[in-house]
């Protein structure tokens, strides 16, 4: 009797594995919208900036409508801070620093999927992310405090933020079938930021650390195998 059980729930869970594939593959675009996020003092966003993602997509199943989703994301991602400062020539005053940043963001997510509403699956993702900065430019303004003229200049700023950035994300959308096991996979993503993305003190006031997180919104799409 117990042999026959267990040749039954072996039977049952090949059938299962026949259904569906246990890993799937593809590869994503996306668009974002990026802006910063600051609890210290005189550290402003200054609005927000249009970037930009592409990568590659793993959907591991652990059951039917059930996956673990990694991958890897290359991500592009701006954005505007203002907070005080002192130039190298010991002026202080205000700098107003867009940011052009590029990271390799690794997703770590659960995904969980419905079953087919009217030829349509909607899903929902909610996870972390570990990204590492490739690079990171920065387009400045300075206005010192005794003068009415900014002083502009653009330069490598990847010395001046963080190699890690760890955020949650948090997502959902909608599968459509395309042919056989192929899908389209479209949604949008919030990617919000755990850490502090700049680094060392600041120029005007060494006793405070520069201190922002990087956030931003994404609308994507995918092909998945």
């Amino acid at each position: 009797m117990k042999k026959l059980l267990l040749v039954c729930l072996l039977l049952s869970f090949l059938g299962v594995e026949a259904q569906h594939k246990p890993f799937q593959f593809g590869f994503k675009a996306g668009a974002n919208l990026g802006w910063f996020r600051s609890s210290a003092d005189n550290y402003e966003n200054q609005g927000s900036a249009f970037g930009a993602a592409w990568g590659f997509v793993a959907d591991v199943y652990l059951m039917e409508n059930y996956a673990f989703t990694t991958g890897f994301d290359v991500v592009f991602l701006n954005g505007t801070l203002e907070y005080p400062s002192r130039s190298a020539d010991a002026m202080d005053g205000i700098l107003t620093r867009k940011y052009r940043s590029k990271y390799i963001e690794l997703p770590l997510a659960f995904t969980m999927k419905t079953n087919e509403i009217k030829g349509l699956r909607y899903y929902g993702q909610i996870g972390f992310g570990l990204g590492f900065l490739l690079s990171a430019k920065g387009k400045d303004s300075f206005l010192p405090d005794d003068s009415n003229a900014p002083i502009t200049n653009d330069h490598d700023i990847t010395g001046d933020m963080k190699f890690f950035r760890t955020s949650l994300l948090l997502g959902g959308g909608v599968e459509i079938p395309l042919s056989g096991d192929t899908y389209l996979r479209t949604g949008i993503k919030y990617d919000n930021a755990f850490s502090n993305v700049l680094s060392g003190d600041n120029a005007m006031n060494p006793d405070e650390k520069n201190s922002a997180r990087s956030n931003f919104i994404e609308v994507n799409v995918a092909v998945i195998f």
